[in-house]
């Protein structure tokens, strides 16, 4: 008898005590999983004009990136945090807020959803690509900062909207978190790592190699056609200095420069890159870069033309930008074309594909 109730107990104990097992062993497995869970992308740049660093530095590592995909532990998207000087005083935030603040700030809200959604992920890209590396001198402190020539411009949106958009505000503001949301985690990659995705307003149908224009040859940043870019209401510009006022211009940069005569004979061999932004030409006897003379004499863009009376000199420019990667204004026409986020970033960044972050 003894015998029949021990089996009994042991029935039912193995009845009701291994499955309570079993979920305890499951619970404990899945509270594991979610702690190295997350959704992320492949790593994915805006008007910024002072990227030679950053390109020097990539154009001469990007040979030895690898092949093979990288396998990382993933981090929860809520723990992905970054460091934004913001008027000089470093701030730490979450990396989605920073992104949602450089989309609101670089794109008009009113472009079409696809268009900001390619933003946030280019943005999200080149802060990731800052994040993860080295530092920068120019804000030791911090992984980025909100000079649009630097790095990006950032709008605060809890206290920036309303000055922003006005009465549109709460409209626009859950556009551009909506674009954010809907890729978040989300980076453009090349060879498993995230490039330098930097952008401009608008390109002259095509836009320009960053070897080109920076000295680097990064082979995603190459140049490709775009269209689009003429609805950009800066697309064509012009500015007239006087020729003494050009003079002095050009010598706080080039103190043995020339500029005696006819201003129609200080301007000589223009070289141009196949988008048509001029590489370089020599203005009164000294070689000068077409990059110099556009952040000298505050040019739109290097795609330029020079005409002269005898008292004065006029640029006419095409495009607005650097020309490198994502035209923002091609953005907007493709994505009016019915072109996906994805299908804009990987036109603009040859060979890239989209990806979650992973570090």
């Amino acid at each position: 008898m003894k015998k029949i109730i021990l089996s009994a107990f042991l029935l039912i104990s193995l009845v009701y005590l291994l499955p309570l097992g079993y979920e305890l062993l499951v619970e404990n497995a899945e509270d594991t999983v979610k702690e190295h869970t997350i959704s992320h992308v492949e790593k994915s740049d805006a008007s910024q004009d002072n990227f030679e660093q950053i390109a020097s530095k990539e154009g001469n590592s990007s040979e030895n990136s690898s092949d093979v995909a990288k396998t990382e532990e993933e981090m929860p998207e809520e723990d992905v945090c970054i460091a934004v000087s913001i008027n000089g005083s470093v701030q730490e935030m979450n990396l989605e807020e920073y992104v949602a603040g450089v989309t609101a700030a670089e794109m008009p809200a009113s472009f079409p959803e696809e268009a900001l959604k390619a933003q946030a992920i280019a943005a999200r890209t080149f802060a990731q690509s800052k994040r993860i590396s080295d530092g920068d001198d120019t804000h030791p402190d911090a992984d980025v900062c909100d000079d649009y020539t630097h790095c990006a411009a950032y709008l605060d949106l809890d206290t920036q909207a309303e000055e922003q958009w006005g009465s549109e505000a709460d409209e626009w503001r859950a556009k551009i978190e909506q674009a954010v949301q809907e890729t978040r985690g989300e980076i453009v990659t090349y060879q498993g790592e995230p490039i330098t995705a930097v952008f401009h307003a608008a390109c002259s149908e095509e836009t320009e190699s960053a070897v080109d224009v920076w000295g680097a040859d990064i082979p995603y940043l190459v140049s490709v056609e775009s269209t689009g870019d003429d609805a950009c209401p800066d697309y064509t510009s012009s500015v007239t200095f006087g020729a003494e006022e050009f003079r002095q211009l050009m010598l706080q940069k080039y103190e043995d420069i020339n500029l005696t005569g006819m201003p129609k004979t200080w301007f000589t061999d223009f070289e141009r890159a196949d988008a048509g932004n001029v590489l370089r030409c020599t203005v009164g006897g000294v070689h000068a870069k077409g990059t110099t003379l556009r952040s000298l004499l505050g040019l739109r863009s290097t795609n330029f033309t020079v005409s002269t009376t005898e008292t004065s000199i006029t640029f006419e420019t095409t495009g607005y930008g650097h020309a490198v990667g994502m035209s923002q204004y091609g953005a907007k026409g493709m994505a009016e074309e019915g072109k996906t986020c994805e299908e804009i970033l990987t036109h603009y960044y040859t060979d890239t594909e989209i990806s979650k972050i992973t570090e």
